[in-house]
């Protein structure tokens, strides 16, 4: 394994002239942006292939009794165990194109509904329970453009029902401690200077469908909740044009002034590059604010990021690594009570890190107070996917072969995939033991409870009903058979679905 960088000083007060961007580097930016649209197009178009199909059949909801065959098979679409999943709460999916909901209280299958061709993504259960909200994604053909629909439905999935006023560009989340979501909105940015795509208000949305906005900037990259749901940091970035500074703020939800956590103008050197862009990665208690950092002209990196977290206004940031910051998969995962945090960094040898998913990754444990230091550390593995127990006591991840191979064809991927090894550490006796009966797990979620796990395995829902129990096939596939879209082994499985189980 290659050796983790130390962190690098942070030049503060002493400011040193940023280059000023070149008409060559700014149509290479122009070209980033557009590939990392024609990205999400990809994604996109895995899927939408085969919404049309299963769109044009109506489905009514399948009730799991003790006559009913134990599997459900629906014509052009998923195949689900209804009944095993009763008493496990809800589980929301997106299988060949269609929203789905399974509901184990009521022991039940409905198909959410989304309007036209639309293609639903990114299910998320409010914190309580009570709701589930979702996009609805189109693509305009003649310009290539994607846009989306904000979608509400209670957490059956009964009254699905469109946000209107805005176009949604990402979600950013439930609120922790409330029914508020939080919704990077347009109209979006996409004249010079760039950052291009990006959104420019940040709204909060309720499920009744009221919505106000909290923030209005040139350009918004990204936003994450406060642990008491009472703030919301973004990244607002800056405009060398103008002179107008990069910044990490906290805004009160109530409303108010925000309060600025990291300010750099566009000369001001960080992390050994000028013009810096700052995204917000997390907030995380016991660390503050999690942040992710481009420079040099670069408005996002495809390979591994530099990732900083900023305990309070006005301090010293602290590296924390190299992370993927795509969102494709899971880069950071915080205990309950903020005492340790789970990375995927990249442990590649030289400044820059690579982004195969495959390749030199390795799942480190930070606490506030000392060194990152990797859970396995064997050269032949990599360690992905983290997830911590409710307690925060128990970590869950997985363990596959490192390749170094470029090509990412479908038989790669599964084979790779087949051989994930699921591993849960224990943070207080310091020991790893392996789950063997859940072989291929991908990125596992827990239980309310603890007690049980659900992961993706071979494109499907698996859940693990206690955990030194029998893995249960629950529903699948996910997507398109022989078409997941892989960008170097990265795979959204995450993206596609949400488990809600109190």
């Amino acid at each position: 394994m290659g050796r983790v960088l130390l962190p690098p000083s942070l030049t503060g007060a002493a400011a040193t002239p940023a280059t000023e961007p070149t008409p060559a580097e700014l149509e290479a930016l122009i070209r980033e942006a557009r590939a990392r649209q024609r990205r999400r197009r990809v994604r996109l178009a895995a899927v939408v292939c085969a919404a049309g199909a299963t769109a044009a059949a109506v489905y009514g909801i399948v009730r799991a009794t003790s006559a009913s065959p134990r599997l459900v098979h629906v014509s052009g679409g998923p195949v689900v165990d209804v009944r095993a999943f009763a008493g496990h709460g809800r589980l929301a999916f997106v299988s060949r194109g269609t929203l789905w909901l399974l509901d184990g209280e009521k022991h039940r299958l409905l198909r959410v509904p989304t309007p036209g061709m639309a293609v639903p993504a990114r299910p998320v259960f409010s914190a309580d329970g009570e709701w589930l909200a979702y996009l609805a994604q189109r693509r305009d053909p003649s310009t290539g453009s994607e846009w989306g629909e904000l979608w509400i439905a209670r957490a059956d999935g009964s009254d699905a029902h469109p946000v209107r006023g805005f176009t949604a560009f990402d979600l950013y989340g439930w609120s922790p401690t409330a029914d508020v979501l939080a919704v990077g909105a347009g109209p979006v940015q996409t004249t010079q200077p760039c950052p291009c795509f990006t959104p420019t208000t940040l709204r909060l949305v309720s499920p009744d469908g009221t919505a106000r906005i909290l923030a209005r900037r040139p350009w918004i990259y990204s936003a994450a909740w406060s642990p008491d749901g009472r703030r919301l940091a973004l990244g607002i970035e800056g405009d060398p044009a103008f002179g107008r500074p990069s910044l990490i703020a906290a805004y009160p939800v109530v409303g108010g002034k925000p309060t600025t956590w990291l300010r750099l103008t566009p000369r001001q050197r960080f992390g050994g590059m000028n013009g810096v862009l700052l995204e917000p990665a997390g907030w995380w208690r016991g660390f503050g604010i999690g942040f992710w950092i481009y420079g040099n002209g670069a408005t996002h990196n495809l390979d591994a990021t530099p990732l900083y977290a900023i305990a309070a206004p006005g301090e010293h940031p602290r590296r924390l690594g190299q992370t993927l910051s795509d969102g494709t998969t899971v880069a950071a995962a915080a205990s309950s009570a903020g005492t340790r945090l789970a990375l995927v960094t990249d442990v590649s040898n030289g400044v820059n890190g690579n982004r195969s998913y495959w390749d030199k990754k390795q799942v480190q444990v930070c606490t506030p107070g000392a060194a990152c230091r990797g859970l396995v550390e064997r050269a032949a593995q990599v360690t992905v996917d983290p997830a911590w127990s409710p307690t925060g006591t128990t970590l869950a991840f997985v363990e596959a072969p490192d390749e170094e191979s470029s090509g990412w064809g479908q038989g790669s991927l599964v084979r790779w995939y087949d051989s994930h090894r699921l591993l849960l550490y224990d943070a207080r006796e310091h020991t790893i033991r392996e789950i063997p009966a859940a072989q291929g797990a991908t990125v596992p979620r827990w239980s309310a409870d603890g007690k049980s796990l659900l992961y993706v395995s071979r494109d499907e829902l698996w859940l693990l009903p206690a955990l030194r129990g029998t893995p249960v096939d629950i529903a699948g596939p996910l997507f398109p058979p022989h078409h997941w879209p892989a960008y170097f082994a990265q795979i959204a499985w995450s993206g596609q679905f949400a488990w809600s189980s109190r």
